[in-house]
């Protein structure tokens, strides 16, 4: 197919599935996807692979699968970046699908694409989703086999892994993201999906180790123990947070940190605080408070607690750092 057949054939794919009515009959949506699916160009595939995920059109299993092996032949050439593949996986993944084989074999498929100086590898969102569709199958062996992706050599895909494996198995789960970070990670954002995972499998028992790395000499990993605290909405999480707040000094942006975990935290005592916060410390940790309660200005009570601390606030030369209990 010549480039502006190619592109013309696009823009009408394209154009079909943008006017496809989500509220037409169940048929006509069905067949329309059916038919973009088997088209050639990878965007309209694309398309049509997500919409038969948001609109939970099951009867197209096969024709994602089909489609999805159509693209691995030339793949650079039929689906530059993945941009297809990517799609149908993540439709696979929320139509739920079963094919345990094909998940296996996306977990360890690799795109590398040329760019100036080397290569890239077009792959990793595919081997994240796959990581996910595989635990969704009910896979008995699913972490194990995912223990190898959460040694990738990408961080993304090793981050990804960290979310799979926090979706498995709890106790293999749990022993498996404990080692990861023991022995570590150069990017801390896959130690922090560990945290998020163990505080999601096992909280009671995992609150103590994850809280243990609000001292690391790592900031990133420091910041993204104090994050997964907050998320946690666990009450001794809190107690962590402002254990790690009595400890700071004057340097860094630690307290930002904890600041922001706290909002995400959400209870009633992690309000008290950053309203005392915004009332009685320093200016730079009363904007980082206010922006950090700003999500919830649909909380009227809030929204008001917050402007009576601000009116309340006493304006000096010199400010004390807060460190409110």
């Amino acid at each position: 197919m010549s480039k502006p057949t190619r592109k013309k054939s696009e823009e009408k794919g394209l154009g079909a599935l943008n006017a496809l009515d989500p509220t037409a009959d169940r048929s006509v949506q069905n067949a329309a996807i059916k038919k973009c699916l088997a088209d050639k160009p990878c965007r309209v595939v694309a398309r049509a692979a997500t919409l038969a995920g948001e609109r939970s059109l099951h009867e197209r299993l096969p024709d994602l699968l089909s489609a999805y092996g159509r693209f691995m032949v030339e793949p650079i050439q039929q689906d530059p970046h993945c941009i297809a593949k990517q799609a149908i996986a993540r439709a696979l993944v929320n139509l739920e699908c079963q094919d345990v084989m094909f998940f296996l074999e996306g977990i360890r498929y690799r795109q590398l694409e040329p760019v100036w100086g080397g290569a890239t590898d077009a792959a990793i969102d595919v081997r994240c989703s796959c990581a996910i569709g595989l635990v969704a199958t009910g896979y008995s062996r699913a972490v194990q086999e995912l223990t190898g992706l959460l040694h990738d050599s990408e961080w993304r895909a090793r981050a990804g892994a960290a979310r799979a494996i926090s979706c498995g198995n709890p106790r293999e789960a749990e022993a498996l993201l404990r080692l990861k970070v023991l022995v570590g990670d150069p990017e801390s954002e896959v130690i922090g999906e560990c945290f998020t995972g163990l505080l999601s499998i096992a909280q009671e028992e995992c609150l103590p180790f994850v809280a243990a790395y609000l001292s690391d000499d790592n900031d990133g990993v420091r910041d993204f123990a104090a994050l997964a605290l907050g998320e946690s909405r666990h009450p001794r999480a809190l107690e962590h947070l402002r254990t790690a707040w009595d400890s700071l000094d004057d340097t860094g942006d630690f307290g930002a940190v904890l600041i922001r975990a706290a909002a995400l935290h959400r209870s009633e005592a992690a309000f008290d605080w950053l309203i005392s916060i915004i009332e009685h410390g320093i200016r730079t940790h009363t904007d980082v408070a206010v922006e950090a309660l700003s999500v919830y200005e649909r909380n009227t009570k809030l929204r008001e607690r917050v402007q009576a601390a601000l009116a309340k606030r006493k304006h000096t030369a010199a400010e004390p750092r807060c460190k409110h209990r």
